[in-house]
C-alpha cells in the first residue's frame, strides 16, 4: 500500500482541531469509528446505513455513518479534498459525478442518495491500493442511472424498506411501462392496497394486555412489520402493554369475547378497520381462528404453549384459568386453522395429528439487538449494579419471569439458598423478577419462596418493601423493563417445568451471560450444554445449585459461554430474519382457508377396536387382579392406569405374571366390560350419519375361544343386536379394508400393507406414538376428518 495523503479518506481518523470545534465531538472515538467504516466493503456500509435509515434510532452503525456523512461535509466546508472514493464510501457507493457538496447529499435525520453511481460495481467495493492513480480515482465514470430528483426519492424508498434487487427491478419495470400514468395512483398507501388487492390490513389478537413473553413477542412483530404492513391491535382486557403498542402509533381497541353480540360486533370493527388478516397470539385465541373460518377470513395462529395433547383442559382451565376454552374448541381450531406458527421444531412435533402437515411451519424468535446493544454501549454495569443494590464483589443470579410454578423459582431459590449456607458461597445474591399477585395459586408459591429462604437461614425481601442492606434473596415485582437485569447479572437461570422457548434465554445469551435451563421442551434447540450453558434436569434443584457452583467458581467459563451465546443467538435468532419471515407468511396466507370440516365422514369406512377404546377394560381387570391379589385396588389402578406397556402382564414381575394372565382369563371379564364416556353414543351418531363402522377387535390368545363368545355378548349388550353384524374377531387387523382404524395399540402389524390411518385412541402407554390421536370420544367430530384429510 503506498503511504495515504492528508487530503484522503484515511486522513479522517486523525485528530483535526477545527473540526473538534465545530462538532464538540470526541476524536479518538471518531477515528476508530471511521478507520473501522474505511476498512468496511461498500455491501458492508451500505447494509448498516440501511439498518440505520429504516431505524432511525441512536445506534452505534447509525452514529458512526452519520458522523462520517457530516466530517466530511466540514472538510468541504473548511476547503478540504475530498477523494471520490471517500465520498464513495459513505454514501454507500453512490454519489454525485459533478461533486457537488455532501451537505446536498445528506439529510438532517439520515442519508438519501443523489445520484446513483459515478463507479462501475466492479470498483465500487475497491479500496486503494499501490497500483491505483488519484487522477484515476477521481476521474468520473458513466452513472448507472440518470441523476434526477425522481431516482434520489426512488432509492431512498427502496433503501429504507431493505427491498431486493428483483423487487427494485419489477418496480422500475412498472414505472418505465408506456401505459403506466401516475394520474392513475391513489393518493394513500391505504387505498392502493385496497384497489389493488394488495396487503391488506393485519388484526393481531393477543390473550391480554399484561407484560409476558408472549405479548412482548406481539409488540416485537408489531414494530418489524408496521412499516409495510397496517396493523390494529385487539384484546379481551387492557393492561400496561397497551400504552406500548399506542406508542408505535397503533389502534389498541378491547373486545369483550363473551358478550353474545362478540361475533356481530367484532366483525363490523374489522370491516370499519379494513382487516383482511388475523394474527392470534397464543393457544387462548383459538377462538379467533374458530372466527376467522367463519368470517371466511385467512389467518396466521402463533402457538407459544407446550401442552401435552392428553392434558389440554388441564392447562387451559386448571393452569391458565380460561373460562370459555377446552379441550374440543382447541382441538376443533387446531384442524381448522390455515397456517399454524411454532417457535420450535419439537413443539410443532408436539402437535401432530391436530393439524395439517402443511398448515405447520417453525419460526424462531428473534432478539431486535440493535436497542440491547445500544443499553450495554451506554450503560456502566458497575452503576446499574449499585442502583439495584448490588456491589461489584457479589456474584448475582437471575430468574426473570412470572412468578408461578411453571417457572420454577422455588427449585433455583433452593438451589441458591444452599450455595449460600452449605457452600459458603457469602457473596451469592438472587434476584427473581417477575412477581404479581393476582391469582390465588401464584400468591401461594411466592410464600413458599419466602419459607425455603427461611429454611436455609438466608434471608429474602420483596424489592419494594426493602430495609436497609440487600437481602440474599430478592423478589421483585413485574417490570416493563428488563435488560438493566441481564446487564447486572452473572449468571441467569431458567429452570421452567413447563416451556417452549422462552425469550428470556435468547435475551441472556445476547447479553453474554451464561444460562442454566432445564431441559425440557425446544430449549435444547437454543443452546447446547456445557457451551452455552448448562441443560439440567427439570424440577432438579441439586442440579442446578452444581450448575451454578462451576460458574461462581470458573470466571474464564462464564465468560466463555457467554461469547459463545451471543454467536448462537446472531447465528439462529436473527430479528431481521423473523420479521422477514412473517412478511413473507402475510403475504402468501391462502385467502380462503379450508377447515378440515370439509373431509365428511359419510360414505368412510371407520374401524374401531373394542379393549380400552370402546370400553374399559383396565377397569374391570384392575377389580378382578385386585381380588385374586388380595392388594388395594387403588394401588393396583394407580399402576394399571398409569403403565408403559401395552400388554398388560409386561408390567408386572415374572412372580406376578401368572396371577395377572389368570385374571385376564377369568369368566366373565370381557362380557361384562362398561363403556368409556361417550363411545357408544359416538358410535351410534357415526352409523345415523352414513359411516360405514365395523367394530374390529382381537382375542385374547390365554382364552381365545370364550374371548370371542363374551365380546359378541358384549356388543348385543352395549350397542344392540344390528352392531352385532358390524363385528369382526381377527387377530391381523391389516386384513380388514377400512379408511381409519380407531385403537389403542401403538404399533399395529400384519401380513398385508395397511388399507386404513390408524387414529391412536389415548392411553398411558401409547403417549411416544405421533400422528393421529383420539384423546377421547367427544372429539371424535374434529379429529376423524382431520385425520382423513392428511
Amino acid at each position: 500500500m503506498r503511504k495515504v495523503s492528508s487530503n484522503s479518506w484515511m486522513s479522517l481518523a486523525s485528530k483535526d482541531d477545527e473540526l473538534e470545534r465545530l462538532y464538540g465531538e470526541d476524536d479518538s472515538d471518531f477515528s476508530s469509528d471511521v478507520y473501522t467504516l474505511a476498512e468496511s466493503s461498500t455491501d458492508q456500509l451500505l447494509s448498516s446505513w440501511k439498518v440505520f435509515t429504516a431505524l432511525k434510532d441512536d445506534s452505534l452503525q447509525g452514529r458512526r455513518l452519520e458522523n462520517a456523512a457530516w466530517r466530511l461535509h466540514a472538510m468541504q466546508k473548511l476547503g478540504k479534498s475530498v477523494t471520490q472514493e471517500a465520498a464513495s464510501r459513505v454514501t454507500g457507493g453512490k454519489y454525485a459525478r459533478n461533486l457537488a457538496p455532501i451537505a446536498e447529499q445528506v439529510e438532517d435525520d439520515h442519508f438519501s442518495v443523489r445520484a446513483k453511481s459515478a463507479l462501475s460495481l466492479a470498483d465500487v467495493g475497491k479500496g486503494i491500493d499501490d497500483n491505483e492513480d488519484d487522477t484515476l480515482v477521481n476521474t468520473p465514470r458513466p452513472s448507472l442511472m440518470p441523476d434526477s430528483y425522481s431516482a434520489e426519492k426512488l432509492m431512498k424508498v427502496f433503501l429504507k424498506n431493505k427491498l431486493s434487487n428483483d423487487t427494485i427491478q419489477e418496480v422500475l419495470q412498472v414505472l418505465h411501462d408506456h401505459s403506466f400514468s401516475a394520474d392513475d395512483l391513489p393518493t394513500t398507501a391505504e387505498d392502493l392496497r385496497w384497489e389493488n388487492a394488495g396487503r391488506p390490513a393485519c388484526a393481531i389478537f393477543t390473550h391480554s394486555l399484561e407484560r409476558n413473553g408472549a405479548n412482548n413477542f406481539c409488540l416485537y412483530i408489531a414494530r418489524i412489520l408496521k412499516t409495510s404492513q397496517p396493523l390494529t391491535i385487539f384484546s379481551p382486557k387492557a393492561g400496561p402493554m397497551k400504552d406500548d403498542f399506542e406508542k408505535l402509533g397503533l389502534e389498541v381497541t378491547i373486545v369483550d369475547t363473551t358478550s353474545p353480540t362478540f361475533l356481530d360486533d367484532l366483525s363490523k370493527a374489522l370491516l370499519a378497520r379494513h382487516v383482511g388478516i388475523l394474527l392470534a397470539n397464543t393457544i387462548m385465541r383459538c377462538d379467533i381462528i374458530l372466527m376467522a373460518v367463519e368470517l371466511k377470513m385467512p389467518s396466521v395462529w402463533v402457538i407459544h404453549e407446550s401442552w401435552p395433547q392428553d392434558q389440554l383442559d388441564h392447562y387451559a382451565k386448571e393452569v391458565f384459568m380460561c373460562k370459555d376454552i377446552d379441550s374440543t374448541i382447541i382441538r376443533k381450531a387446531f384442524a381448522s386453522a390455515g397456517t399454524i406458527v411454532f417457535p420450535s421444531d419439537m413443539q410443532r412435533r408436539q402437535y401432530d395429528g391436530m393439524f395439517k402437515p402443511e398448515a405447520g411451519l417453525t419460526i424462531y424468535n428473534g432478539i431486535p439487538l440493535q436497542h440491547l446493544d445500544h443499553f450495554k454501549q451506554t450503560q456502566d454495569r458497575s452503576q446499574v449494579r449499585s442502583s439495584l443494590g448490588y456491589t461489584d464483589q457479589d456474584f448475582l443470579v437471575l430468574h426473570l419471569g412470572t412468578v408461578c410454578s411453571r417457572k420454577g423459582q422455588m427449585y433455583s431459590a433452593t438451589a441458591c439458598a444452599q450455595l449460600i449456607h452449605e457452600d459458603k458461597c457469602t457473596n451469592l445474591k438472587q434476584l427473581i423478577v417477575g412477581a404479581r399477585y393476582i391469582r390465588d395459586h401464584e400468591i401461594k408459591y411466592i410464600d413458599q419462596i419466602f419459607k425455603v429462604a427461611a429454611q436455609n437461614d438466608v434471608s429474602c425481601e420483596r424489592w419494594e418493601e426493602r430495609k436497609g442492606a440487600t437481602p440474599q434473596i430478592t423478589v421483585m415485582d413485574i417490570q416493563a423493563e428488563v435488560m438493566r437485569f441481564y446487564m447486572a447479572a452473572d449468571v441467569v437461570v431458567v429452570p421452567s417445568l413447563n416451556e417452549v422457548l422462552p425469550l428470556v434465554i435468547c435475551e441472556a445469551m445476547a447479553f453474554e451471560k451464561p444460562v442454566v435451563c432445564s431441559r425440557i421442551d425446544a430449549i435444547p434447540e437454543a443452546l447446547d450444554d456445557g457451551v452455552e450453558g448448562f441443560l439440567v434436569p427439570p424440577a432438579d434443584p441439586k442440579a442446578i445449585r452444581a450448575s451454578i457452583l462451576k460458574l461462581y467458581n470458573d470466571p474464564s467459563l462464564r465468560k466463555q459461554m457467554g461469547v459463545a451465546g451471543r454467536q448462537r443467538v446472531l447465528r439462529q435468532f436473527s430479528y431481521s430474519a423473523m420479521g422477514q419471515s412473517y412478511r413473507d407468511l402475510l403475504d402468501k396466507v391462502d385467502l380462503q382457508p379450508k377447515s378440515a370440516m370439509s373431509f365428511g365422514l359419510k360414505g368412510r369406512t371407520v374401524l374401531v377396536d373394542m379393549d380400552n377404546t370402546i370400553v374399559d377394560w383396565d377397569g374391570e381387570f384392575i377389580r378382578r387382579y385386585a381380588q385374586l391379589a388380595k392388594k388395594d385396588p387403588t394401588e393396583v389402578e394407580k399402576s394399571v392406569r398409569s403403565r408403559a406397556s401395552f400388554e398388560i402382564e409386561e408390567n408386572f414381575s415374572k412372580e406376578e405374571a401368572a396371577l395377572v394372565l389368570e385374571a385376564v382369563a377369568s369368566p366373565g371379564l370381557y362380557e361384562s366390560l362398561e363403556p368409556l364416556p361417550g363411545a357408544v353414543e359416538a358410535l351410534q351418531a357415526m352409523v345415523q350419519e352414513g359411516v360405514d363402522v365395523k367394530l374390529v377387535t382381537a382375542p385374547h390368545p390365554t382364552c381365545a375361544g370364550t374371548c370371542a363368545l363374551e365380546k359378541y355378548l358384549s356388543v348385543e349388550r352395549l350397542l344392540g343386536k344390528d352392531f352385532t353384524e358390524r363385528l369382526i374377531i381377527t387377530r391381523d387387523k391389516t386384513t380388514v379394508q377400512g379408511d381409519l382404524l380407531i385403537d389403542d395399540k401403538p404399533k399395529i402389524t400384519g401380513s398385508k400393507p395397511q388399507s386404513w390411518k390408524h387414529v391412536v385412541f389415548s392411553q398411558s402407554y401409547n403417549q411416544h406414538v405421533t400422528g393421529s390421536r383420539l384423546p377421547s370420544w367427544s372429539n371424535w367430530r374434529e379429529t376423524l376428518p382431520l385425520a382423513l384429510s392428511l
